[in-house]
């Protein structure tokens, strides 16, 4: 097979498609949130933050499928707002431990109804069985290329 045929199958790359479903998602949902002083990170990131209990930034990271620096850059934006609160954890000087403040847990109720407005209408337009089966599948490929991934093809 040459080059060109190979690329006539790039149109179902799953690399190529998540990117540009989580690109557009990403922009809606940064839009949707914009009235309740969030981005569509902040908000699922405060939300894992507040179901958890004082959780370790490389918990949450490896958690969350994040690099900690990452994960460690958008946490600060979250305390800066009065979000989150860091502190060291108790047991070990070296591990800083997060965890959803009073104004967090009210931005997140503030949130939360905003949220519910642009996700049900697209589960119920997809159909409820159909949307579970993807989040399914989402997880397939993640354990897939989690799997895989000290095993890279060279």
């Amino acid at each position: 097979m040459s080059n060109l045929d190979d690329l006539k199958k790039i149109g179902s790359c799953i690399c190529r498609n998540l990117r540009m479903t989580t690109r557009v998602t990403t922009q809606y949902f940064d839009q949707v949130f914009q009235e309740v002083g969030l981005t569509a990170p902040q908000f699922s990131l405060l939300a894992d933050i507040a179901s958890r209990e004082n959780v370790a930034v490389s918990e949450l990271a490896e958690a969350l499928l994040m690099d900690q620096t990452t994960v460690t850059r958008n946490i600060e934006i979250l305390r800066k707002k009065g979000y989150v609160d860091v502190r060291t954890d108790d047991n070990d000087s070296r591990r800083k431990c997060i965890s959803i403040s009073d104004v967090g847990i009210k931005k997140l109720d503030e949130a939360i109804p905003v949220w519910n407005e642009v996700q049900s209408p697209i589960e119920k337009e997809i159909g409820t069985e159909k949307f579970e089966e993807f989040l399914k599948t989402l997880a397939q490929i993640q354990n897939v290329i989690n799997n895989s991934s000290n095993k890279v093809p060279k």
